[in-house]
């Protein structure tokens, strides 16, 4: 969790000092990660403390969000001076963000959370929280539009960053980490024609991105859950 908070604090410096949009994605992709270890180790965490950094992080992302969707669609395709001007005020809004009380107090409250203990083993621990993060994943799987495909596409990358925290501790997590990258990249060029035809009706072809999808799904569903021991399954997950 602090590693990804030092990297929003480190990139939110990076987009007030260059224009380079790569300091935006990389607080993006931190602020997802700290995200995701707010509900991995949820019951290590305060309740009310986890919530409220949860909400605050909520209340974040649709600024910086909508910034970074213009960096991507600008980075792939011509587009009107009218689209540039809003692209510019959604930077503009992001920048003023990064400086506000809100982000700051964000940070504060971030940097103070702090884990209780369990007597649980790390690979106990590790088994609730990816089962967890993997249940919520297959649960109401659907590609037939772009909004139910981008909840899936945040679903994948929870139980990615889940796997990735705690990853050393299991010799087959790798593999499965590959996998989940596989569906992700997929899942996110059919998310920036999305974006891009809502933005400014950029059209593009997904056609070909659909048609790989479904086998990248089915190899990923038929590999075994590394967290899981042989021929058990660990107890459900608390919610």
């Amino acid at each position: 969790m602090q590693h990804s908070v030092a990297h929003i604090e480190h990139n939110a410096r990076g987009m007030l000092a260059s224009a380079d949009p790569e300091h935006l994605h990389q607080l993006r992709v931190n602020q997802r990660r700290l995200r995701a270890a707010l509900r991995a180790f949820r019951r290590l965490l305060p309740r009310k403390k986890r919530k409220r950094l949860i909400a605050e992080l909520r209340k974040l992302s649709p600024i910086l969000g909508a910034a970074r969707d213009w960096d991507v669609l600008l980075g792939r395709a011509q587009v009107s001076g009218d689209a540039r001007a809003v692209a510019a005020k959604a930077r503009a809004a992001a920048l003023r963000t990064v400086q506000s009380k809100k982000f700051a107090r964000m940070l504060e409250h971030a940097r103070a959370l702090e884990a209780g203990a369990t007597d649980e083993t790390l690979h106990e621990f590790a088994a609730h929280a990816l089962e967890r993060a993997h249940r919520k994943l297959l649960k109401d799987v659907d590609w037939t539009n772009a909004s139910r495909r981008h909840a899936v596409r945040i679903r994948v990358k929870r139980l990615r960053y889940t796997a990735e925290f705690f990853a050393e501790a299991f010799p087959a997590a790798p593999a499965y980490i590959a996998a989940l990258k596989d569906l992700q990249s997929l899942l996110g060029e059919l998310n920036d024609i999305a974006v891009g035809r809502r933005l400014a009706g950029v059209e593009a072809d997904e056609a070909a991105l659909l048609k790989r999808l479904g086998p990248a799904w089915t190899r990923f569903e038929k590999r075994p859950p590394f967290w899981r021991a042989a021929g058990r399954r660990p107890r459900r997950a608390s919610r």
